[in-house]
């Protein structure tokens, strides 16, 4: 945590001389994640069967050096999410407690307002994108089909993550669009909507700034959240293009050793590299997903598994015994208070447990939860700040949005009844299973 403080710290101290430091953070990471997205459209050009095993390790080493470039250069992002939050909400609610907006406003409301994102996710351009596809389709259905490829090479990847890869087919856009026209929604009313959300948000700010003073630092703080909440949406945008374009690699890796892509993603990055000098052991793998903690410090990094993996987890994560905790508190990004049955999900195989009215609770989301997060009366949250994705999507869905609790996975279990009070930034349960 030193180290994010440090991260923050030094990012005000250059916001101070340059008040576009962020912009400028954005400007060099761009020129590195085109090189990337250059080198992702090269792979999918080619038949990697016909590589040798060396072309491929390399090609494999090429891919990563540019997905390492652009990881490195957005790694600011990290330390200004988790080190000033709290800060600017601090700070935010310093000016307010001294406002003439305290009799009219809720300090929640006037944090949303002010960190609301002002420009579109990448989900969203996709939604659009499905929508007035679905528009086009609806007035002439003899462009379905030339409508639908369009759309699916552009977004097939939409439902990756951070370790698997899935190709959306065609069909499957044409189901999304069935179930648009069965929602028998005012399609170009919605589009509207959609689109015109970050200028609504930039609007309703502009006319709270006219209400409240707020200082310069405040004012920058801002700035460059408004600038992250974007940059951060769009790596994440291209981490769905590594794990496709890296999961094509280790596919024919796995075809070649006999073991299986998810496996290999168990390696590290040099092990990898190596796999046709070193095959990988088949059971060392299975024992690392089974149960296993990665841990890096200057001397290099190594892998754990069972016992001392356990023991790992223990060491930074502790033995804190919360069961007797009835709420607990976060940072509200989204306004709202519901009741609900807490449906905590831990990976998106388990979304689907996820029903109309549920309140989700994750570590934190992603984008491929968002089917389960249409669902959601709110979202509660361990991990992220007012960049995070839940924080975004929430707030486009226009639902109660919890973030940063820490403890939520630990404390809440399915089944539990819980009132969830973002007006106020707590979480309370009110009946066990």
């Amino acid at each position: 945590m030193e180290d994010i403080k440090r991260i923050s710290s030094l990012l005000l101290k250059l916001g101070k001389k340059n008040p576009k430091v962020s912009k400028d953070f954005i400007t060099a990471w761009k020129k590195d994640t085109e090189k990337f997205y250059q080198k992702c459209t090269e792979i999918r050009k080619m038949n990697l069967t016909i590589l040798s095993d060396s072309e491929l390790a390399t090609l494999h080493d090429n891919l990563l050096e540019l997905a390492l470039n652009k990881n490195t250069s957005s790694s600011t992002i990290d330390g200004f999410a988790l080190g000033t939050d709290e800060l600017l909400a601090e700070k935010i609610k310093k000016v307010y407690e001294k406002s003439s907006l305290k009799n009219s406003m809720k300090l929640t409301e006037v944090f949303s307002i002010l960190t609301a994102p002002i420009n579109l996710s990448f989900i969203n351009e996709a939604e659009v994108s499905l929508l007035k596809k679905a528009l086009r389709i609806k007035k002439n259905p003899a462009q379905k089909k030339k409508l639908l490829e369009q759309h699916q090479k552009k977004y097939f990847w939409i439902h990756n993550n951070y370790v698997t890869a899935t190709i959306l087919d065609a069909a499957y856009f044409a189901e999304e669009i069935h179930k648009i026209f069965n929602l028998r929604i005012d399609i170009e009313q919605e589009i509207h909507k959609i689109e015109t959300t970050p200028q609504e948000n930039q609007r309703k700010k502009k006319e709270l700034l006219k209400k409240i003073i707020l200082p310069e630092e405040v004012k920058l703080l801002i700035t460059i959240s408004e600038d992250f909440t974007s940059w951060q949406d769009e790596r994440k945008k291209s981490t769905f293009w590594n794990a496709h374009d890296f999961t094509l690699i280790l596919n024919e890796i796995g075809r070649r050793l006999g073991l299986a892509s998810l496996e290999l993603k168990y390696l590290s990055p040099r092990e990898v590299s190596r796999a046709f000098k070193h095959k990988p052991s088949r059971e060392i793998l299975q024992e690392r997903m089974k149960n296993s903690a990665w841990y890096w410090d200057l001397k290099g990094h190594d892998c754990v598994t069972r016992v001392e993996a356990d023991n790992v987890k223990r060491t930074i994560l502790g033995d804190t015994n919360l069961s007797d905790v009835d709420d607990f508190r976060g940072l509200t990004a989204c306004l709202g208070k519901v009741s609900g049955i807490v449906k905590v999900v831990k990976s998106v195989t388990e979304i689907e447990k996820i029903n109309p009215g549920d309140i989700l609770v994750a570590v934190m989301t992603r984008p491929d939860y968002i089917p389960a997060m249409k669902k959601a009366a709110a979202i509660v949250t361990d991990e992220g700040g007012v960049t995070c994705h839940a924080a975004i999507v929430a707030r486009e869905l226009g639902i109660p949005c919890i973030i940063g609790t820490k403890i939520a996975t630990q404390v809440l279990k399915d089944g539990m009844q819980v009132e969830v009070n973002a007006n106020h930034g707590w979480v309370r349960i009110v009946g066990r299973k």
